[in-house]
């Protein structure tokens, strides 16, 4: 606990001393990581890094002014900003190096029916679909060709013309696949789950589970030559998840569903932007409450970002207000409809204004605008690096005093523990010695019946008179008898299992047990069930427990591994149930014990 004190102390020193020397350690990148490569590498697993590495490109102009475009508009787009990547990619598309050249006409083209697609504006989307269309063709370019057929066939899809629009999406799916391009596999992604969206909502479960076939092959074993992104494949991974758990249940293969659903669970949340997908899963299964845990949890991550006015959150709004609608909380639901209907207006107005933010995006291009633009980042960023300076400090201070605070709570609450632990291990100790008495007085008095019945030649006696007379002994009723039968037999059972430690046995079961003492099998369970409160199994648990925690308080220099292995338990069952039981693990109970000994014998000096 000092050391650590002593290395918070020092960071925080330096941090107020020298935050100039600390500001360059942070901004500071090596000449090696200053590639486009690096660009997208670093999108989804460290996006400041990656934007750090376009600056400095941009500054050390490493690239052409239009690969620069390219490469920036592509970052943004990546992460959901679609309006800056749209800057980007029209500058790009202006620029001489992209007019004259057919490969770089057309891959530009993509990118602005990608960004107008996620958009919404299907008026400019059309109108580049043409456009990359009639160049491919000229051209023989099979790539693109199935890039301008797979949005025709979204189009037709939602005018309500969904036969035609799969007829196209399927065909620039199999053109795709059979091309080199380079892009290949990042295109057939997007293809896949797309495909798989529209199947999913039109209920044709069985094709899109050969869909996801397909995308699992891309997803987990096809790279080809594109420029690895760290994250993309857990995010892929995340997104097809969530088709696979919709699908199977749908197709009533309920278990494997919920299999792909845990792992869905597991996934990164960094990557949240796509959880809209897990959302029929969650309404099938009619699991309300997680729909709204989740869509709260991004609701509210929107708004911290100042990025509410969106179609993600749009799915957002819908989702709660199905959830709170099918769970009855009708006033809830209105709410959440009504804040979608005005988000959709706001959705509308914005887009209708987006012409003009785009005619203003491309003549910010001289180099003027860029130098002041890069001198108010540059003050902005050391104001954000001064505050951040002075938050983590704060933050520091407070995490050490709740760590310092924590840490006197649990030893506290430890004590505590050890010292209930200890007094239940005292009565139990008593409450066994006590069940042994009575057994054996049970027993003696068994046999002195036995006797006297066989001394008096059976049950007569004769009184003072010379009368005989037979001793009757009440007979119980028939229910009574069993109960107090069986309330002998399990008593034997127990002391048959205290006295000689069965239970230290790692194989010890209950056919053993009745080898021993003899008892109909159908009878087993309910004893244990109706005397001791619980099962055979965690009856045997327990008294290995009581057996474990005498044995770390007797014995300070024994392993956690060796109690386990001599209480006929592996070390992480040990772990388990004795902190179900005791709350407190093995390991605290053990140090806890130590302490008060610690403690007792320097009081006693």
């Amino acid at each position: 606990m000092r050391k650590l004190l002593y290395v918070i102390l020092l960071l925080l020193f330096r941090l107020l001393m020298f935050p100039g020397a600390v500001c360059a350690e942070i901004l500071s990148l090596p000449d090696s990581l200053i590639t486009d490569d690096n660009v997208y590498k670093y999108t989804f697993s460290d996006f400041d890094k990656a934007q750090q590495v376009m600056e400095q490109l941009r500054k050390r102009k490493s690239l052409s002014m239009f690969r620069m475009d390219v490469v920036e508009g592509d970052l943004y787009f990546n992460v959901g900003q679609y309006y800056k990547a749209l800057k980007f990619y029209k500058r790009a598309l202006d620029s001489d190096s992209v007019r004259n050249n057919d490969k770089n006409y057309m891959e530009q083209v993509h990118r602005m029916i990608s960004c107008y697609d996620c958009l919404h504006n299907e008026n400019k989307k059309s109108l580049y679909v043409y456009l990359l269309l009639k160049r491919a063709e000229q051209c023989g370019d099979k790539a693109m060709q199935s890039v301008a057929l797979f949005n025709m066939g979204k189009m037709l899809y939602y005018q309500g013309n969904k036969e035609k629009g799969y007829e196209y999406l399927e065909q620039a799916i199999e053109m795709m696949s059979k091309t080199d391009y380079r892009y290949k596999y990042d295109n057939l992604r997007y293809d896949y789950n797309t495909l798989l969206i529209f199947q999913k909502s039109d209920r044709r479960n069985e094709e899109a589970l050969r869909t996801l076939a397909a995308l699992e092959k891309v997803v987990t074993e096809e790279t080809g030559s594109e420029t690895p992104m760290e994250g993309l494949s857990a995010k892929e991974k995340k997104a097809m998840y969530a088709h696979y758990a919709v699908v199977l249940f749908r197709l009533g293969q309920a278990e494997e569903a919920e299999r792909y659903y845990r792992k869905f669970l597991a996934a990164s949340e960094e990557y949240d932007r796509d959880d809209y997908l897990i959302m029929p899963y969650l309404f099938d299964r009619k699991m309300y409450d997680q729909v709204i845990r989740m869509n709260a949890a991004r609701e509210k991550m929107y708004i911290m970002r100042g990025d509410t006015v969106n179609y993600y959150m749009t799915t957002i709004k819908r989702s709660l207000g199905w959830a709170y609608r099918d769970k009855g909380d009708y006033r809830t639901a209105a709410r959440y409809f009504e804040q979608l209907a005005v988000l959709r207006d706001s959705i509308k107005n914005r887009e209708q204004k987006s012409a003009a933010l785009e005619l203003a995006a491309v003549y910010e291009t001289n180099e003027k605008d860029l130098f002041i633009q890069q001198q108010a980042a540059d003050m902005q960023k050391r104001n954000l690096l001064l505050a951040f300076i002075l938050c983590i400090v704060f933050l520091l201070g407070v995490l050490l005093w709740r760590t310092i605070r924590h840490n006197r709570i649990i030893r506290r609450k430890n004590k505590a523990m050890v010292d209930t632990i200890e007094d239940l291990l005292i009565h139990k100790e008593e409450l066994y010695r006590k069940k042994e008495e009575n057994l054996i007085l049970k027993e003696q008095l068994e046999r002195e019946q036995n006797l006297r019945m066989s001394a008096g030649g059976g049950s007569l006696s004769t009184d003072k008179d010379g009368k005989a007379e037979t001793t009757v002994v009440p007979a119980p009723e028939a229910g009574d008898g069993n109960d107090i039968h069986d309330r002998i037999l399990f008593d034997k059972l127990e002391h048959e299992i205290i006295s000689r430690q069965l239970y230290l046995q790692p194989d010890f079961s209950r056919e053993e047990l009745i080898k021993t003492i003899y008892i109909p099998k159908n009878k087993f369970a309910p004893l244990f069930k109706q005397y001791a409160g619980m099962s055979f199994s965690k009856y045997i648990n327990n008294l290995r427990l009581e057996y474990a925690a005498k044995m770390l308080k007797n014995h300070p220099d024994y392993t956690v591994d060796t109690i386990a292995q001599e209480c006929g338990m592996s070390t992480q069952s040990l772990y388990r149930l004795f902190s179900g039981k005791y709350g407190v693990t093995p390991t605290d109970f053990q140090v806890g014990v130590q302490h008060i000994n610690n403690k007792n014998i320097t009081e006693d000096k």
